[in-house]
């Protein structure tokens, strides 16, 4: 939802070109941190029975809360008896939006998902944690939780590092008396849509003590072992680097709705999930906070920002293709260094070496850090990354093919399965560091949005409105996005797959596209497989990059043919 200022530190050291020194990885010994927080964890619990008997306030002491938890943003944290709260109480909400050039959002969202976000998940390990709530009326859901405690692989500052343990739609199970309407085929608008997850607080590897814990990422109502209490590594005490507030913090979970049926409100017209705590000798209950900042950040937007008039520089240019993202802060370093054209292999291993020894992840960890899923991002999601500066006058075209979709925001009554679950491409001013709001969205475009041929090819144009072809029109079989007046950007393809009703031999998942091979600073990088500019492993449905001015692609008439596109001309 939203990002901490690590999205400055660690893209601004490298414009600046004060490189860190990669932590030393393991970092600290693992007996002693696992000691300190099944001591934590313990106080908690002892607390939690006081409260609950009477003898002590509901606001919780500095003993029993994680040393590096945000303080600044999270304040007067409090326990609460479950029949005191509300839903609308435990999240904080992004809802779905169009892209307004005016009041553009931040935090890289995609504007066609509504982000639901229990900022601080925290209780004692053996706690049981409850969600109760409604399927959505919308095309994919999934929840996910911070995973089983473990000191090998760490999340730093609540956003970088190991993703979260989660179900998705099609495994979650209804309560007695409803149905899941994500099941192949099944009805999407049953009346009785009730459901309700159980997962545990417990410490060790979630691979392990969660079998759906790999790909695909697959429960089979199985209950989930998670934590509210999170290890954030060697930044967690680095005050030079990190925020050094210490290496405890607190649990996330994420709830997603994406493309909401046309219909409905922003929340899927169902309302929102309520959660609860159970111990085990009995107690309920809820952790609440004063989180204001947390939510005046998510909801804080900026107009489009007029910066730059350039054509691509060399990193973006016609022989650039797709990086394969296997963590946020890897990919925003990599972006860095390419950046500065440190592309050496030796420039790679620091790389690589920076990210072990902040998030303990890497192509050759133990899993789950080996494995694609990485904080605060969709574990069914695949997600592609590139870049591009339009000058005045210039236009950028995408051309591919589009995998198959349920098509299901017009009302339609089943969801069938498909090629993929849901595409979209969404671009983000990359200058970011520089800029109020950081992440902020420019354009998105998702797959029903989309004009197709009957081969399903598309062509999209990008441009500033004022140098939009006269013949990039809907009728000519053209999508037109309006570019707005920042000039670089760079792009995310969301590619959500549930394997295997949604899937296929060429979705982008990490066994199709492994760490090591199609991320730009894998060990064993090969540039042909999804790093060029031209088809590789996803044939077809590899989005093929063109740049060029605006007469040129007027020149092409009205008879358009994605093959027949020039490839670049500056």
């Amino acid at each position: 939802m939203t990002k901490t200022n690590l999205l400055i530190v660690c893209f601004g050291i490298f414009w600046v070109g004060c490189l860190p020194i990669p932590p030393k990885y393991p970092y600290f010994d693992e007996n002693k941190v696992d000691q300190e927080a099944s001591q934590l964890s313990e106080r908690l619990e002892k607390y939690i029975k006081l409260w609950y008997e009477g003898k002590v306030p509901a606001l919780l002491p500095d003993s029993v809360l994680p040393k590096g938890y945000d303080n600044a943003r999270y304040k007067n944290i409090r326990l609460i008896k479950i029949e005191e709260i509300t839903p609308e109480q435990q999240w904080v909400f992004r809802p779905a939006h169009k892209i307004n050039f005016e009041a553009l959002y931040g935090s890289f969202p995609d504007p066609n998902c509504s982000y639901l976000l229990a900022p601080i998940m925290y209780a004692p390990f053996g706690t049981k944690l409850y969600i109760e709530g409604e399927y959505p009326y919308c095309r994919f859901f999934s929840v996910q939780v911070t995973a089983s405690f473990d000191t090998k692989e760490y999340r730093y500052d609540k956003w970088s590092g190991r993703g979260e343990v989660g179900w998705v739609d099609t495994d979650i199970p209804p309560m007695e008396g409803s149905n899941n309407p994500f099941l192949p085929n099944a009805h999407r608008y049953t009346k009785e849509r009730k459901y309700r997850l159980e997962a545990e607080m417990a410490m060790g590897n979630p691979s392990v003590l969660n079998p759906s814990h790999r790909f695909p990422y697959r429960s089979k109502n199985e209950k989930m072992y998670i934590s509210g209490i999170q290890f954030q590594g060697a930044w967690g005490v680095d005050k030079k680097s990190g925020h050094g507030r210490g290496y405890l913090d607190f649990g996330d979970i994420w709830v997603r709705y994406y493309a909401i049926d046309h219909q409905k409100d922003t929340l899927g017209g169902v309302k929102m999930p309520f959660c609860y705590y159970e111990l085990p000798t009995g107690e309920k209950f809820w952790i609440t906070a004063d989180f204001e900042g947390l939510k005046k950040a998510s909801e804080t937007t900026m107009p489009n920002r007029n910066k730059g008039d350039r054509d691509p520089s060399k990193y973006h240019t016609n022989n650039i293709g797709w990086d394969k993202q296997f963590g946020i802060f890897l990919q925003i370093a990599s972006g860095g260094s390419i950046a500065l054209y440190r592309e050496s292999a030796k420039d790679k291993q620091y790389i690589r070496d920076l990210d072990l020894g902040v998030n303990g992840r890497g192509e050759n960890q133990q899993p789950p850090a080996s494995y694609e899923p990485h904080a605060t991002g969709s574990n069914y999601t695949n997600y592609l990354t590139t870049g591009i500066s339009i000058k005045k006058g210039k236009i950028f075209v995408l051309t591919g093919k589009l995998p198959t979709f349920p098509d299901t925001r017009n009302g339609n009554t089943t969801l069938t399965p498909a090629q993929c679950r849901y595409w979209s491409i969404t671009s983000y001013d990359a200058e970011f560091p520089f800029s109020e709001v950081k992440g902020l969205e420019n354009t998105c475009i998702m797959d029903d949005e989309i004009v197709l041929n009957e081969k399903r090819e598309y062509i999209i144009v990008y441009s500033r409105k004022e140098d939009r072809p006269k013949n990039a029109t809907a009728e000519n079989g053209v999508t037109w996005v309006e570019w707005g007046n920042t000039c670089t950007q760079s792009f995310t393809l969301r590619w959500i797959s549930v394997s295997p009703e949604w899937a296929f031999e060429y979705t982008p998942h990490e066994l199709n596209l492994p760490w090591a091979y199609t991320t730009w600073s894998g060990s064993k990088y090969d540039k042909t497989i999804i790093g060029s500019n031209e088809a590789g492993f996803l044939k077809d449905y590899h989005p093929i990059k063109h740049y060029m001015t605006k007469e040129t692609f007027e020149q092409l008439g009205n008879v358009l043919d994605k093959n027949k596109i020039p490839l670049w001309n500056e």
